[in-house]
């Protein structure tokens, strides 16, 4: 009879074959798909999420295939947004066939995954990556006991050097289309998949359940037991009926002493280790100078400090790399193309030059981040990434950071933040929960970048004094951390607990490092960057209309009589959206002189400063807070720091008229 829920492919004769990457995180899917799709990849977010899908297509015999990177999972439970995204792909999209690449140094917690694939019957081969590493480690695995434990194929790979990637693509390509049984390749067909025995208990729950429900799948029931409500109904006619036939009495949960969902996870992660024990062998082996670094990096000695030097070494680099490039570049792009496009536009109407000169100067900002910071910084984060450092610093930080309410990870974007806020939000795209990235992105938004640096430096450094300087940036962290804390409380949603694969510490490749740098890339400069260029022109023409003085009027009573201000830096405010630093460049227009004691108090340049690194940020960031998190959560951020802002510089300013 045929089940009410089935689990297909969409392979047909015609369309092209559509093989999906699926595995834990950590595990070389990156590497993987880098050596499959070469760079001619699309990275898009999976309609309804915030979660990056990776794309990519492939020439075989002639064919045309594609290749789905999904993000890196535990489990199909859809505890979190990435485990969700890849479900909800597998439901609508039902590639041809999955490779599910798992990590050998891991391989039990890998198999857990492993086995609620086999579960749902997917037509899968298992790529066992990073086979050298587990040789290194002593651990040595019989492929073919594996092979024959799983009932698919596994096939040894390394994929950083491209090794077993080819026989992997053709053993997947044979799951879909098999050869002759005569022939030696269509010799898995005959194989019984594994299946896991649960406890006597829940198999009497599977089996009433397939009593009332004939045709239904064991994967389907599992499934059910679950709570994975969001699987049955992509996949079944009538989820009502599954779902309420998967309700358990409560007496053989009492007899379990766990939830049923509880006692099918440990079932299933004994019944991996079962396998990893039959199939394994592990030879002690003498610690490597690279295990020996790895008990440095996360020991509670030494593990902070060295983060606090490599961070900052970090930051350093990106400043000055960033600066130096920034500098260039901007010298560059008005020497060469804005002097004389305004030169050439001398006879256009005076609306239309102010819309191209803002477009461009909206060009020369976009260019000033996209190539010097993010860039830069993007290098760094491969690099972390590619050794296995990312998961460690984030191990050192979890405790501090679940006192916000975060991740340990939150921290990287965050720290990142103070070199630059585009790359730094889109870094906590990371974190698991939408929840968690909320709250990182509004603290992100406060973190003064190397731009808002310009202005502290540049105004208070110089013209009120070091100190004075420092001071503000101990109010921009109590700020953060007061911001992260109420959004702690106050945001709806479950903090997750801190569970991270740490995957061993490896030499990067420079290869999968360039090519993480340029996808990420991508985003920004074929999304935000004409974004930027458009709402650049639109400034431009407001400014052409006269809009903005009339804007200085309104805006009087905040401004001057409440942050005791100039009235022309109500203007330079409004030119710090496009980018931060402008704002100090257009008052020192508007007040007629770059030495600003000349025209301004040392409250009034201190008050300046600080409500330049609160209110709202760059327009790139605004962007970019609208494409991860969407334009509502963007307009209540920038919302947010505006009224912050205004009362943090309003107390500055009585507060220092009270003191002197």
């Amino acid at each position: 009879m045929k089940s009410c829920c089935d689990v297909k492919n969409n392979a047909t004769s015609n369309a092209p074959l559509t093989i999906a990457l699926v595995g834990n995180p950590n595990v070389g899917k990156s590497a993987f798909f880098s050596r499959l799709t070469g760079v001619g990849v699309e990275v898009s977010n999976y309609p309804g999420t915030t979660v990056e899908i990776t794309k990519g297509t492939l020439k075989h015999e002639g064919e045309s295939i594609n290749v789905v990177d999904l993000p890196g999972i535990y489990s199909l439970s859809a505890s979190t947004e990435d485990e969700r995204a890849a479900m909800q792909y597998l439901i609508n999209e039902r590639p041809a066939v999955i490779i599910n690449v798992i990590d050998a140094t891991r391989l039990a917690r890998n198999l857990n995954l492993t086995l609620q694939l086999l579960e749902m019957d997917f037509p899968m081969v298992v790529a066992l990556n990073q086979v050298d590493a587990a040789e290194q480690m002593g651990i040595r695995i019989d492929t073919e006991a594996l092979e024959e434990e799983l009932g698919v194929p596994v096939i040894p790979t390394i994929a950083i050097r491209g090794k077993g990637i080819d026989t992997t693509l053709h053993k997947a390509i044979e799951v879909v289309r098999p050869l002759p049984v005569d022939l030696h390749f269509g010799r898995y067909k005959r194989r019984v998949r594994h299946g896991v025995r649960y406890d006597p208990n829940v198999e009497m729950v599977i089996e009433n359940m397939q009593n009332k429900i004939p045709g239904i799948s064991r994967g389907i029931c599992i499934r059910a037991l679950e709570g994975d409500r969001d699987f049955i109904e992509g996949l079944c006619e009538n989820p009502s009926q599954v779902l309420e036939a998967a309700t358990v009495p409560a007496l053989i949960e009492e007899s379990l002493g766990l939830s049923v969902k509880d006692t099918l996870t440990k079932n299933r992660y004994g019944e991996a280790g079962t396998i990893e024990h039959a199939i394994q062998e592990k030879h002690m082996v003498p610690k490597n100078f690279l295990d020996r670094l790895d008990g440095v990096l996360t020991s509670n000695r030494l593990g902070l400090p060295i983060f606090a030097v490599l961070m900052l070494f970090m930051f350093y680099i990106v400043f000055r790399v960033g600066g130096y490039l920034e500098i260039r570049i901007v010298e560059s792009f008005e020497t060469y193309l804005l002097t004389p496009a305004e030169l050439a536009l001398g006879g256009l109407h005076p609306l239309a030059v102010s819309a191209i000169v803002f477009g461009l100067l909206g060009v020369e900002a976009g260019l000033a981040i996209v190539i010097p910071f993010i860039g830069t910084f993007y290098v760094f984060l491969a690099m972390m990434e590619d050794s296995g450092y990312l998961p460690r610093a984030a191990f050192l930080l979890d405790r501090f950071m679940h006192r916000l309410g975060l991740h340990g990870r939150a921290i990287i974007p965050l720290l990142l933040g103070y070199g630059c806020n585009v790359p730094a939000i889109m870094a906590a795209r990371t974190l698991n929960t939408r929840r968690e990235r909320v709250i990182t992105v509004a603290m992100i938004a406060l973190t003064p970048c190397s731009a808002r640096t310009v202005i502290i430096m540049g105004l208070v450094g110089a013209f009120v004094g070091f100190w004075a300087a420092i001071s503000i940036y101990l109010i921009e962290l109590v700020i953060i951390l007061l911001t992260g804390w109420m959004l702690g409380k106050g945001l709806p949603g479950e903090q997750m607990g801190f569970i991270m694969e740490m995957p061993p510490l490896r030499t990067p490749d420079i290869r999968v490092m360039v090519k993480k740098t340029w996808l990420r890339m991508k985003g920004f400069v074929y999304v935000a960057f004409p974004i930027l260029i458009v709402g650049s022109s639109f400034l431009g023409v407001v400014d052409n209309l006269g809009l903005l003085d009339v804007f200085e009027e309104i805006s009087r009573p905040v401004f001057v009589e409440w942050m005791g201000l100039p009235t022309f830096a109500a203007t330079a405010f409004i030119f710090g959206i496009l980018r931060k630093e402008m704002a100090l460049e257009i008052l020192a227009v508007l007040a007629g002189t770059a030495v600003f004691i000349d025209v301004m108090t040392p409250l009034q340049i201190y008050v300046f400063a600080l409500v330049a690194t609160i209110y709202v940020p760059c327009a790139a960031t605004i962007t970019v807070i609208g494409k991860e998190l969407g334009w509502r959560d963007m307009v209540l951020i920038s919302g947010f720091t505006i009224l912050l802002s205004i009362a943090v510089g309003g107390l500055a300013n009585h507060l220092g008229l009270a003191l002197l």
